[in-house]
C-alpha cells in the first residue's frame, strides 16, 4: 500500500501543480447597471446603455507585470467570427475594450508570447459593463 502511494504521489503532485499554474480570467460586474457616473458610465456611453453591453479588461502576468505582447479576441459562442485586437506592453496598461455588444454568450480569449493562452465564456447583458482581469502564466518548456 505504501509503495503504491509513493508511486502515485509524484503524479498527483504534478497534476496539482499543473492545475494551479494555468492562465486565468476573473470577471467583475456591478449590481447596478446603467450608472450615470463613475467608470461604468464612461465605458458604456448614454446612447448605448439601453441597447448594448460592453466587455473591458486588462492583461497582466502572474508576477504582476503589465508586460504582455499578444492578442485578445471576443467571439459569439459557437461562431467562427472573431474580433481580434492586439495588446502590447504599455499600451493603455494592457487594457482592451469590446463596445456595442449585443446580449448573449461570447468566448473571450487571450494569448501572449511566452505565456499559456486562456479562453473563458462570458455573458453579455444590455446596460452592463463586464470587466475581465486576465492573469497570464508563463508557458512551460517541453523537453523532447
Amino acid at each position: 500500500m505504501l509503495r503504491c502511494f509513493l508511486l502515485v504521489a509524484p503524479l498527483l503532485l504534478a497534476c496539482a501543480t499543473h492545475a494551479q499554474s494555468r492562465s486565468s480570467v476573473q470577471l467583475e460586474h456591478h449590481d447596478s447597471p446603467l450608472d450615470t457616473s463613475g467608470p461604468d458610465a464612461v465605458a458604456l456611453p448614454v446612447d448605448d446603455r439601453y441597447r448594448f453591453g460592453v466587455v473591458v479588461g486588462s492583461v497582466m502576468t502572474s508576477a504582476g507585470e503589465r508586460g504582455c505582447h499578444g492578442e485578445v479576441w471576443l467571439q459569439p459562442a459557437g461562431a467562427p467570427v472573431r474580433d481580434v485586437r492586439s495588446i502590447a506592453a504599455g499600451r493603455l496598461q494592457n487594457m482592451f475594450r469590446f463596445p456595442q455588444l449585443l446580449p448573449g454568450r461570447y468566448e473571450l480569449g487571450v494569448r501572449c508570447f511566452g505565456h499559456q493562452p486562456v479562453r473563458h465564456t462570458v455573458e453579455v447583458r444590455i446596460g452592463h459593463v463586464l470587466r475581465a482581469l486576465v492573469t497570464m502564466e508563463p508557458a512551460r518548456v517541453r523537453k523532447t
